[in-house]
């Protein structure tokens, strides 16, 4: 699409109306056609906005996860005062379309399962969909706690919950689209990672990672055009899903039909969230007591002992520098590492990052991690969305047999420093 059509597609008149009612209380930013983001913070009130953005060279506009009283006085330190609310949405992406078409069916299931029938369905103009559980739909506390202040910890935690719970499901749904091996070479991953002991691993060719929810978060809006396909990101209803094709999001054929978020029943939610609240808590509680039954970690673990993956992270990255935060912050705590040393030791690797991260995201997720006040074990080894995806899988002979990067230090470790069974 040329700048005319762009700004052809944009002046419609529906168009602004859907982009407007989701930018709502929102942070709203543009994308340039080189992928680079506007300032931020920012917010657009009227068509004007909209189209002013565009002509200064705009094609996609994302807009934030949480709503705010005052997007505009978003600054490090004060998004717990603003927040007033955050909507779920699940990232669904992967290689084959028909995959990620499977996903969305399965998890729009599981969602009518636990009594929530006010979510929303959107074509993202790219690989795959975006699924919202709108604000309204949430219980307005959890644990006694305002649930608006347990962003994005709490929306972490549904997530993961999601995923277990439609893993059976999803690993039927998707066989009945190939088998293990043409499912492997479609989504050019290896047989094994596909073909487990255990069965069939739907996440080795789906990803849906909700790790990556984090403080002011931004997604693509409904009805946005995707920069890279010409696609626009388009709300259909769930029972659409396998029907829907992406030459139906093409400019010129789209229709401003639905509304996203939607407009659900008040806390239609509340019990999806009270059983991905439980099932985390027992889920950290058996984490917990196996670290503690099998490892007795030392007061801190030096550099030296660290695996290659991590020694390499620590160089400074081009890509997978926001994946790495979490890797390295839950890595050092692991291992004992203090808090003024994990402070020092992430801003440091920020500035040999190429280009590094903006350091309000450094101070965001090092102060999240702080006020969690809860230790968890870096990612596997084999978690297909992190070493390998960045290309910091590099392993040594002490590799073999590791799950986690945290193993690779204890086997390091004088056996006087290790608790026996």
């Amino acid at each position: 699409m040329n700048l005319k059509q762009i700004i052809e597609y944009y002046s419609r008149e529906e168009v602004q109306e859907a982009l407007l009612y989701t930018a709502k209380n929102r942070e709203t930013v543009g994308v340039y056609r080189n992928g680079s983001f506007g300032t931020r913070p920012n917010v657009i009130l009227y068509p004007q906005d909209i189209i002013a953005m565009v002509k200064s060279g705009v094609i996609e506009f994302h807009t934030s996860l949480e709503r705010w009283s005052n997007p505009m006085a978003l600054k490090e330190g004060n998004y717990d005062d603003l927040r007033i609310g955050w909507d779920l949405i699940l990232d669904i992406d992967c290689k084959v379309f028909e995959h990620a078409k499977a996903t969305a069916r399965v998890l729009c299931k599981a969602l009518k399962k636990h009594g929530v029938s006010g979510f929303s369905v959107k074509y993202t103009g790219g690989k795959g969909f975006h699924i919202a559980i709108p604000w309204e739909a949430m219980p307005q506390s959890v644990n006694m706690k305002p649930t608006e202040k347990l962003y994005p910890e709490l929306a972490r935690q549904v997530g993961f919950y999601l995923k277990e719970f439609i893993k059976n499901d999803l690993s039927k749904e998707l066989l009945k689209i190939h088998g293990p091996e043409e499912m492997a070479e479609r989504a050019e991953v290896p047989l094994e990672k596909v073909l487990t002991d255990t069965g069939i691993n739907p996440f080795a060719v789906i990803e849906i990672d909700p790790v990556l929810i984090s403080p002011r978060h931004l997604f693509r809006m409904p009805y946005s055009i995707n920069r890279k396909t010409f696609l626009v990101s388009l709300p259909i209803k769930p029972s659409d899903i396998s029907e829907f094709e992406k030459k139906m999001a093409e400019p010129e054929r789209v229709k401003v039909r639905l509304k996203f978020p939607s407009e659900p029943e008040p806390e239609e939610a509340s019990s999806l969230f009270a059983e991905a609240v439980d099932w985390w808590s027992k889920r950290k509680s058996k984490e917990k007591m196996k670290l503690e039954r099998e490892y007795k970690i030392p007061k801190k673990v030096p550099f030296e002992l660290f695996p290659p993956c991590i020694k390499i992270i620590s160089q400074g990255l081009p890509d997978g520098r926001k994946r790495s935060v979490l890797i390295l912050i839950n890595f050092l705590l692991s291992l004992k590492w203090g808090w003024n040393e994990i402070e020092k030791f992430i801003i440091e690797w920020n500035e040999k990052n190429k280009p590094p991260l903006r350091e309000t995201y450094i101070r965001g997720q090092l102060r999240w991690h702080k006020n969690r006040n809860r230790i968890i074990l870096p990612p596997n080894c084999d978690n297909e969305g992190y070493y390998k995806n960045f290309g910091v899988c590099r392993p040594d002979e002490l590799c073999a047999g590791i799950r986690n990067p945290v193993n690779y230090c204890l086997k390091k470790l004088p056996k006087t420093k290790r608790r026996r069974k």
